[in-house]
């Protein structure tokens, strides 16, 4: 699954659209995303790792390495 999916995917599970997503991440990071922009860099699967990072922080989510078991 792309990253793509996976974060329109938990924020459709957490019920956060877009637009909140913008305002979780001005308030916990300072950060002035427009919606838009938000949407395009998710559609276009051009976002920084630590751009992701912030984006499931400020929903309560991390993002954990683990070794494949085989």
């Amino acid at each position: 699954m792309s990253v793509k999916n996976r974060i329109k995917s938990i924020l459709a599970l957490e019920g956060i659209k877009i637009n909140e997503l913008s305002v979780l991440l001005k308030e916990k990071y300072n950060k002035d995303i427009l919606p838009n922009t938000l949407s395009k860099q998710l559609n276009r699967e051009i976002i920084r790792f630590k751009d992701v990072e912030e984006i499931l922080d400020s929903i309560g989510y991390e993002i954990i390495f683990q070794k494949k078991k085989f």
